[in-house]
């Protein structure tokens, strides 16, 4: 049970919210919670399904005066018996109480419902009464949004998944060895958990422990990877397996010294320090120049990386795409602290102020996400690239930190660019002039040079020989690079980033005049 759940829920009762709705997958969780508070407030609890109509806290039907259950398929009686219970001629307020309600929403398509519970809310906001909504999903009525208090429940914190360790261990069997001793084992195998519901939690143990015959520090990974696919399911958020490191990103180097010194701003250290945790980042700049890379190096196996689609995050349904969001920023903010990495924003949130040709939705998860970043301080280090920085409203600029520009590689970064692609591929680099490559790859990006390494290969194996400088030149040669193509996009962003923007490497190009193209880049 949730102690900072469990203070709100109160609260919002004892302050006489007539309806309070609370979005959760986990009903068990939720339904635990209400059911202590009504304990400590001496009130009887009732629970309403469509399929089972309304129960008392012994799990037994209530019944009307003919015997016939209360409110099974149709919600419209049961409101009506919440709205007058315990209410007589002597006692016209009516009696204590505290109604969940499961699964509501799907009966808002009749206006009777909705009608209903506007009704409802003003009925029991004078009297000891108090109705819960309980749904995975939220959809509020908009004639009712003004009656009716909001909660998202929170996934179990590091107490709860504690909680959930020791009882499945104590379920074990004696054969199933268990070592969970003062080596630090049992906090790593907790933290593996943050981010999934009661339920997941329990059943990623178990087949952890049917995996590896034990439960141990060993059981860790297979937890991660539990933890991936379901995370994925979302269909919102990627886990991101921790494999890239600033060691793979070739330049970028005040960028690099930048993210590696805020890594320590999520300590104890340093908030005894009066540090301050960090909001985000945001890179902007040329396609393939290193902003993706480096949003993985960051994360670098010492947080959590999840990756946020912002195009998946739109549904169909009212409301669905800031139920999205917000159980997305939920599942960020329980794994934290962690990475969230927004990958080319302005596909997702640009052109926000440009109308409302979808009915207003892309600007509700536009206002949640940024209300989101000012407000929250879970640990969760936002990390957003972007190529087409036009696209992006200048509220959402302002939520980051800093802005880095990431420009053309230089002769350094352009000669550890080529270093790192040729050893990964197992090639020697005293067998290659990386002075003449950096010499004859200026302009290309270092996507563009990992390219021309893999074409080279394809030439040396196709041929039946090892690759040489000359297949290396060659593919080099035969590429058109990006920094032609889009020439005066580049220039433009160029002005911009030197005005707007910090440089992510020493020794960056510097901004070439907009002149000759006439235009600049507003914001």
């Amino acid at each position: 049970m949730n102690q900072k759940a469990t203070i709100q829920i109160g609260r919002l009762i004892r302050a006489r919210y007539p309806v309070i709705y609370i979005v959760s997958h986990e009903e068990r969780r939720v339904e635990t919670t209400v059911q202590a508070i009504a304990k400590v407030q001496g009130k009887p609890m009732f629970t309403w399904t469509a399929s089972r109509g309304i129960r008392n806290q012994d799990n037994e039907p209530v019944t009307d005066e003919y015997g016939q259950e209360i409110g099974r398929e149709n919600p419209v009686p049961a409101l009506e018996w919440m709205a007058s219970y315990g209410a007589t001629d002597d006692n016209p307020m009516g009696d204590a109480a505290l109604f969940l309600v499961k699964d509501l929403h799907p009966f808002f398509q009749d206006p009777v419902v909705v009608r209903m519970l506007r009704d409802l809310a003003g009925d029991l906001v004078s009297t000891p009464r108090t109705v819960i909504l309980l749904s995975p999903t939220l959809n509020v009525p908009q004639d009712c949004e003004k009656e009716i208090a909001v909660l998202d429940y929170p996934l179990p914190d590091f107490d709860e998944l504690a909680e959930i360790l020791e009882d499945s261990v104590d379920n074990l069997p004696d054969s199933i060895p268990v070592n969970l001793n003062g080596d630090g084992s049992r906090e790593r195998v907790i933290k593996a958990l943050r981010g999934l519901t009661a339920f997941e939690a329990e059943s990623v143990l178990a087949m952890a422990v049917i995996a590896t015959g034990k439960l141990d520090d060993s059981a860790v990974e297979f937890i991660l990877e539990e933890k991936r696919q379901i995370v994925k399911k979302s269909g919102v958020l990627e886990y991101y397996p921790a494999n890239k490191n600033y060691s793979d990103v070739g330049g970028l180097d005040l960028l690099k010294t930048y993210a590696h010194q805020r890594e320590f701003a999520f300590t104890d250290a340093a908030r005894e320090y009066g540090v301050e945790p960090p909001r985000g980042v945001l890179m902007v700049g040329v396609p393939g120049c290193g902003k993706s890379l480096t949003a993985k190096a960051i994360a670098g196996g010492r947080r959590p990386l999840l990756r946020m689609d912002v195009g998946a995050l739109m549904g169909s349904l009212v409301g669905q795409s800031e139920a999205n969001l917000r159980a997305a920023l939920k599942v960020a903010e329980a794994v934290a602290p962690a990475v969230l990495w927004i990958d080319e924003i302005e596909k997702g949130l640009g052109g926000v102020g440009g109308g409302d040709m979808d009915g207003g939705t892309s600007k509700r998860v536009f206002g949640t996400l940024l209300t989101w970043m000012q407000e929250h301080n879970s640990g969760v280090y936002v990390v957003a690239t972007a190529n087409d920085v036009s696209a992006l409203p200048p509220e959402l600029l302002r939520r980051f930190d800093d802005i880095f520009f990431v420009d053309l590689p230089d002769r350094e970064a352009r000669r550890e660019i080529w270093s790192i692609h040729l050893k990964k591929r197992g090639r020697n680099l005293e067998n290659f002039d990386l002075v003449d490559l950096v010499d004859h790859s200026d302009d290309l990006t270092g996507s563009e040079i990992e390219e021309a390494t893999k074409a080279a290969l394809f030439t040396g194996f196709s041929e039946g020989r090892e690759i040489t400088m000359d297949d290396l030149l060659n593919a080099v040669s035969a590429k058109v690079p990006l920094s032609t193509t889009m020439a005066e996009k580049l220039t433009v962003i160029r002005e911009w980033a030197s005005r707007r923007a910090r440089p992510a490497s020493s020794t960056a190009k510097a901004p070439k005049s907009t002149a000759k193209a006439g235009r600049r880049l507003e914001l």
